[in-house]
């Protein structure tokens, strides 16, 4: 199901995609691709203003997912660096940012750096990044290498240390719950059990946010473009599972930080638990989205062994059901209970009953 396209493997060592036509490595050109709708002007503001201040930054590609906003004030101000691609109507982040990544490829961009609208790089983040990827060329190739901004509410459990065997979910977990890890899970909740560990500088993850990854053209070449059937959430864990799944790396350089300008809406710090994220939430469209998608995902990309999918299947949804009962959201859980189904069964693509606006 996956819109791959086939390209020579780059074999560009660090060095000579540092140096190639006599270019220092300050000047590997970066283009932004990002993606918007709504009013969220002054957040794009904010974002292009930090990326020009860095000199790898050369060009910024937003995607309008039929934006309200008088987007033509970004080109006004900076023309002939910032493009506007419209959409006539909103088609969520999968199709978006698979609509800006073609666009970049087609003009030529070297390095492309994904990024959410609300998000913005700092200088670390733009030097660090680069740095690593160049080291991260001589190991694997810059063909199959990414690296990725460091977002504390978006990686929650790497931020306060935990160790990194329980931040990673296992293959075959569901929703990202695994029977291995439940000791771990209850321990961390005791007093004595909080992560009292730092972040490490750099740690591989099997799939990752789109915002914040930077790589070179040839990566995005090799793993083509987001599924646009996934419409918004999990579509960036489904694309970045490309990655490490054909035996590439996606590293996350927690010292390249990069500024969030609002906190996503199923962060942890919302809630006390995933279940509760799910069935509190204030969003019907957003509750089934993501849980058809990841549905979906864990059934057809992460399950690794069939017994024990179903073994953290069941646990997972047995948990739900508790959680909803002593919540009272029976509407709610039945809303994700069919989301869960259509994504098992493969029904993807836009919902009738959750449009995007």
């Amino acid at each position: 199901m996956q819109n791959t396209a086939r390209v020579e493997p780059c074999k560009q060592s660090a060095q000579a995609a540092a140096t190639s036509a006599g270019e220092m490595p300050v000047r590997r050109q970066t283009t932004i691709v990002t993606v918007t709708y709504g009013d969220r002007l002054v957040y794009l503001r904010r974002l292009i203003e930090q990326a020009f201040a860095f000199e790898q930054i050369t060009r910024v590609l937003v995607v309008s997912n039929a934006s309200t906003a008088p987007l033509e004030q970004l080109t006004s101000r900076w023309p002939g660096q910032v493009r506007i691609i419209p959409l006539t109507h909103n088609t969520g982040s999968a199709n978006g940012y698979a609509v800006g990544l073609e666009a970049a490829l087609a003009e030529g961009a070297q390095y492309i750096w994904m990024m959410d609208d609300d998000n913005a790089p700092t200088a670390a983040a733009v030097r660090l990044l680069h740095e690593e990827l160049a080291r991260m060329a001589d190991e694997v190739g810059l063909h199959r290498a990414a690296v990725l901004g460091f977002r504390p509410s978006q990686q929650e459990d790497i931020a306060r240390g935990v160790p990194s065997r329980f931040a990673i979910q296992p293959r075959s977990s569901y929703f990202g719950f695994h029977v291995a890890q439940l000791p771990y899970k209850v321990w961390r909740r005791l007093p004595w059990g909080r992560p009292k560990g730092t972040p490490p500088r750099a740690i591989d993850l099997p799939f990752a946010p789109y915002g914040g990854m930077l790589a070179h053209r040839s990566l995005y070449q090799a793993i083509g473009v987001p599924l646009r059937e996934l419409v918004l959430y999990a579509d960036d864990t489904e694309y970045t599972r490309r990655i490490t799944a054909k035996g590439g790396r996606l590293r996350l350089v927690t010292d390249a930080l990069i500024d969030e300008l609002e906190l996503s809406w199923n962060i942890k710090a919302h809630t006390r638990n995933i279940y509760e994220a799910f069935l509190l939430g204030d969003s019907d469209f957003r509750a089934y989205y993501t849980a058809r998608n990841q549905a979906w995902f864990d059934t057809y990309v992460w399950a690794a062994s069939p017994w024990l999918y179903r073994l953290n299947r069941s646990i997972f949804l047995g948990l739900l059901r508790h959680v909803a009962r002593r919540q009272q959201a029976p509407e709610r859980l039945q809303l994700i209970e069919q989301a869960i189904r259509d994504g098992e069964n493969r029904s993807l693509g836009m919902h009738q009953t959750f449009p995007l606006r």
